[in-house]
């Protein structure tokens, strides 16, 4: 896809603005290359589905900046690998990689999008980045406490998370989940399911989107100790069987 590059130059700044509002300090070139990974994935959209939100501005605040409003949480966990679970078109997992220069892992079981999103580190020249198409479970049998953070964004329920999350972190690793509005019901499974995995809550912080593009809640957890059950438990055991209900 061509695109003008005044154009990327206006949402570039208007990125910019954006995370100035928000206290996240990142630079132009990062910016820039955020807004081009945007439009990398509207590209593929067209023959495969990975975003229903195309929308220029949409996307800013709902893809790009969706993914940076976790920046602050990603720099204050220990050096080492992030991990993102479920990151479809590459979001948070690319924006939060540009922003920081971690080693980092792409992870989602459809492997059309990891392979979408291969070609998008590639075009972004990314370096130090995996990507793969096993379910969690399959995959941390061999990268077992392999990570210092593991991020999600919205892709299964707050207890599925930490459980999925538990055997890939490292004791003082940091989980960050972006959610909607979660319910009462989903809160208290998981800060239930997180004393089974070994978790600390840390903290929970909601954000109003800008432009009434929607409100955002972001749970942390610190991994203590290990998990008092073995994990990963089978392949979909998690989400059939989720723990703290």
């Amino acid at each position: 896809m061509n695109v003008d590059a005044t154009v990327i130059d206006e949402l570039t700044e208007e990125l910019l603005s954006y995370c100035s509002g928000f206290h996240l300090e990142i630079s132009s070139d990062v910016a820039q290359r955020c807004i081009e990974h945007f439009f990398m994935v509207v590209e593929v959209n067209q023959t495969m589905n990975l975003t229903r939100i195309t929308d220029e501005h949409s996307g800013l605040i709902l893809h790009i900046l969706d993914s940076l409003l976790l920046l602050p949480y990603v720099n204050d966990a220990p050096e080492g690998v992030l991990l993102d679970i479920g990151t479809g078109a590459g979001y948070p997992g690319i924006p939060l990689l540009l922003a920081t220069n971690r080693a980092g892992v792409l992870l989602d079981s459809v492997a059309k999008k990891i392979k979408a999103v291969d070609t998008f580190l590639f075009r972004l020249d990314i370096p130090c980045v995996e990507t793969s198409h096993e379910r969690v479970e399959v995959y941390v049998r061999d990268h077992r406490a392999s990570c210092a953070c593991v991020v999600a964004r919205a892709v299964a329920p707050l207890s599925v998370l930490l459980e999925y999350a538990a055997p890939l972190l490292c004791l003082g690793g940091r989980l960050v989940v972006t959610k909607g509005v979660p319910s009462p019901e989903e809160l208290s499974a998981g800060l239930h399911a997180a004393k089974l995995c070994g978790f600390e809550f840390e903290d929970s912080l909601h954000i109003e989107l800008p432009d009434y593009l929607g409100e955002r809640t972001i749970l942390t957890f610190i991994k203590k100790r290990e998990a008092k059950l073995g994990l990963p438990r089978k392949v979909g055991v998690a989400k059939k069987q989720p723990l703290g209900y």
